[in-house]
Order: structure tokens, then sequence, then C-alpha cells
């Protein structure tokens, strides 16, 4: 099914048709980058904006703001304002809780800071615990080994 666009409200959502295969989207017409997802289990609030740094666009983000049964859409209004208003000055808005959860799930890995780490030795270390240990072909292992090459070269 292709994007809709409408007055996101609470009645609205509740009759999108749920679509037979996949997902499609339900975008606001009152607040740019607001939408709603529409799958086939579930519907979830979402915002999408570009990021950017310096006055040059780094990335174009999404971020889920939460599940339609669990909240109203006035509430996931007020917080796509303050996640857009964010993104509008370059910030990540779930950036902060994306780093606790990683240092959560990986305290040995915070002792390193990412600036100090090089291509090569990145390269390196992909290598020996990814590709190496996963039994990956020659082959492949060329490929990637030629990709990080050119990333050394510019």
């Amino acid at each position: 099914m292709k994007d809709v666009r409408t007055l996101l409200t609470d009645k609205t959502i509740a009759q999108l048709p749920t679509p037979e295969e996949a997902w499609y989207l339900a975008r606001d017409t009152e607040l740019k980058g607001f939408f709603v997802v529409i799958g086939k289990r579930k519907r979830t609030f979402a915002v999408q904006g570009d990021l950017r740094r310096g006055g040059k666009r780094v990335s174009s983000i999404r971020v889920s703001i939460g599940n339609t049964s669990e909240m109203s859409t006035r509430a996931a209004r007020g917080i796509a304002k303050q996640y857009l208003t964010q993104i509008s000055k370059g910030q990540h808005p779930k950036e902060p809780e994306r780093c606790d959860q990683a240092r959560a799930d990986h305290p040995a890995r915070t002792k390193v800071a990412v600036s100090d780490v090089t291509l090569k030795e990145a390269w390196q270390r992909y290598l020996e615990a990814h590709l190496i240990r996963k039994g990956r072909s020659e082959r492949t292992i060329g490929s990637y080994r030629d990709r990080a090459a050119l990333c050394e070269l510019a």
C-alpha cells in the first residue's frame, strides 16, 4: 500500500486499514516529519528529520516514539515536536540513551575512545573477530580488504 497523508488523530489511526503484506506510513499533514508506521500487528508513532551539523546534512534519521495502543496522538505529537526540535539543532533525540545502552551492554568497549582507533586497527579487529571467526571465504575477506584499502586512500 502507498503512503497516506492525513491529519493524524486517534480516530483516523484506528480507521486506517491493516496492510496485507509488509507495512506503510501514514504521514501527518499538520506536523511535518510526524507519522505512524502501520504494520500487520502494531502501529507505531515516529518522527523523521534531517540531522545537520555545521550547516550540512549529516543523515536522515527516524526515531520511534511509541505504540499507538499505549499513548494518545496528542501525547505523541508533543514528544514529536520535542524530537524534531532536537534534530533541527543537530542532536539525536535518543543519543544519550543509545550511548548508555552501549556502555551497559559492552563495558569493556568503553575504555577505548573512538578517536584512538585507526581504520587499520579497526579493520584488523573486524578481520579477526568476525570474518575469520565466522569462517568467511577468502574471496569475501579479499573483497572487504579492498574496500578497507579504498577508505584509507580517501
